[in-house]
């Protein structure tokens, strides 16, 4: 009975080891999130969250079109090696990401997609690379900004209102209202514009260093910084109608 059962267990060990597969575990990557589009002169840059701890992680894919439908990665932009990522990413940690477009020509006033994936080269998958789906395609008009001084506020030689330090006032020119969104400490933090009915402006503000406002004439949009009692920084969007953003 011993030499029976010491002939029926390598048995056993043969058969299990026949059949045994191989299997790989690749790391899934989170896809960027709260994406959103910042225009500038002639310029995109692009906002997101990312955090991914994947040691195969390279960095993110940005697309770029005239178009809102992207191939993946065929259309992202290639990097000054003419490869991808887009731009190298070797942080691993939950970051904002804010990074203007490279190696794309951008006009202001026309209306362009973007969006971002993120990107890695992995030699045990079929493609040999691993991208997250684009899921969010954002549309952005690039514009003209700059600076003044006074208290007139002047948008691409257009005056679209003045401030009044004394009465603690900002009140718009003719034919345009203004909406106020606070004390900020960044001229992008508003860009789209949710509100932009004209029922959604008013005829007057309060006045405020650091306060943004966003003025609006039709489909003309201008954003306002002031940055102190006589000096502000200035954006004009000629057709905000394209994506409501300045």
């Amino acid at each position: 009975m011993k030499k029976i059962i010491i002939f029926i267990i390598p048995i056993i060990f043969l058969f299990i080891s026949c059949n045994e597969e191989l299997i790989t575990i690749v790391d899934e990557y989170n896809t960027p999130y709260n994406i959103y589009a910042i225009p500038g002169n002639n310029k995109v840059s692009i906002s997101f969250w990312s955090g991914i701890i994947a040691s195969d992680f390279a960095g993110f894919n940005i697309y770029v079109g005239t178009s809102a439908n992207f191939v993946q990665p065929n259309d992202a932009i290639k990097n000054a090696q003419q490869a991808l990522p887009t731009v190298a990413s070797s942080n691993h940690t939950r970051t904002n990401f804010i990074i203007e477009i490279p190696n794309y020509t951008f006009n202001n006033d026309n209306l362009y997609y973007v969006s971002v994936t993120a990107y890695g080269t992995n030699n045990l998958v079929a493609n040999k690379y691993i991208e997250t789906i684009i899921n969010s395609v954002l549309p952005v008009v690039p514009r003209l900004e700059g600076t003044g001084t006074g208290t007139t506020l002047t948008a691409n030689t257009t005056g679209v209102g003045t401030m009044d330090p004394t009465t603690g006032k900002v009140t718009p020119s003719s034919g345009w209202k203004v909406q106020y969104f606070g004390y900020q400490t960044n001229f992008n933090t508003v860009v789209n514009v949710t509100n932009n009915t004209d029922d959604s402006f008013d005829s007057e503000a309060v006045y405020s260093i650091n306060g943004l406002y966003i003025f609006k004439n039709g489909n003309q949009l201008a954003k306002i910084w002031i940055t102190s009692d006589n000096s502000y920084q200035w954006a004009y969007q000629s057709d905000a109608s394209k994506w409501w953003g300045i």
